[in-house]
């Protein structure tokens, strides 16, 4: 028995190591694993600020983007990108400067996205197959460039986070008492802010906006479940990330799914499971 599972994981391993030989799956592996470490620190600004509303705008800013990248035979990721942080500016300063609420605004920007994206799709004819794209996103479609932009951006919101740690967790608790004790709480915010835009337009084109949770939100949300300190938060939720990542590319390999069907699979199970663990824990102190 012992044998077989070595020979039965040395097949495994063997296999995994064919599959990277080959560029598109070695920069969708690469990038899969930075996004999985990464991501989820925005995923910590979007439940501390409560940005869920902003983060489905985005989602459709993404699909705005791409369906000018599709009329205008333009990059889809950098219009998403471009998209993505023009809305996130609009929005904070709207918001900042008037009595309007964010979660309004990012309603409206949201339904001006998706009408203005289905007119291009109608008035250019873009084929159906190109549209459903959009949704679901491909990591082994990354060239180099992306792959090159994604680890920047990994390293820059990594950066971020480790050395203004004290000035974003006095934004995230309390904004007013941040801008009484001298933080720029306004630059801190726009940070936060762009951040998450690019995550999301990033997050996007790795696994698409159906499953663009997994990615971004799921290890968060482990995070909360479990940590009792901003710091420690940050932490699980990037190693949760990465755990889920890894763990749903090795199990599409073996079953032959999606990769981002795989990530979803994982991070579902492994979020499930620590819910449970939180409720027991919690019945029992």
């Amino acid at each position: 028995m012992a044998e077989n599972l070595i020979e039965r994981w040395g097949f495994g391993a063997s296999r995994m190591i064919e599959l990277l030989s080959f560029p598109p799956v070695f920069r969708g592996f690469v990038s899969l694993l930075a996004a999985g470490l990464c991501f989820p620190l925005s995923g910590i600004f979007i439940l501390r600020l409560n940005l869920l509303n902003l983060r489905f705008m985005l989602m459709h800013g993404v699909m705005l983007a791409g369906a000018i990248a599709l009329s205008a035979s333009l990059d889809p990721l950098l219009c998403a990108l471009g998209i993505n942080l023009f809305l996130v500016l609009l929005i904070t300063s709207m918001s900042r400067r008037s009595d309007i609420p964010t979660g309004g605004l990012t309603t409206f920007f949201m339904v001006i996205s998706v009408g203005v994206a289905m007119a291009l799709i109608y008035k250019n004819q873009i084929p159906v197959q190109d549209t459903m794209n959009l949704l679901w996103g491909s990591i082994f479609a990354l060239s180099q460039r992306d792959l090159f932009l994604l680890l920047f951006f990994c390293l820059v919101i990594l950066l971020f986070v480790l050395f203004k740690y004290r000035q974003i967790s006095a934004v995230l608790i309390d904004p007013e008492t941040a801008r009484t004790a001298g933080v720029n709480e306004t630059l801190i915010f726009y940070l936060i802010m762009i951040f998450t835009g690019i995550t999301i337009a990033f997050a996007m084109r790795l696994v698409g906006a159906l499953l663009l949770d997994a990615l971004v939100l799921l290890p968060a949300m482990t995070a909360v479940s479990f940590s009792r300190s901003l710091k420690s938060m940050f932490i699980t939720a990037s190693l949760s990330g990465f755990l889920y990542s890894l763990g749903g590319f090795l199990l599409a390999l073996k079953v032959d799914l999606p990769v981002s069907s795989g990530v979803i699979l994982v991070a579902g199970v492994c979020f499930g499971i620590t819910y449970i663990v939180r409720l027991i824990y919690e019945k029992h102190n």
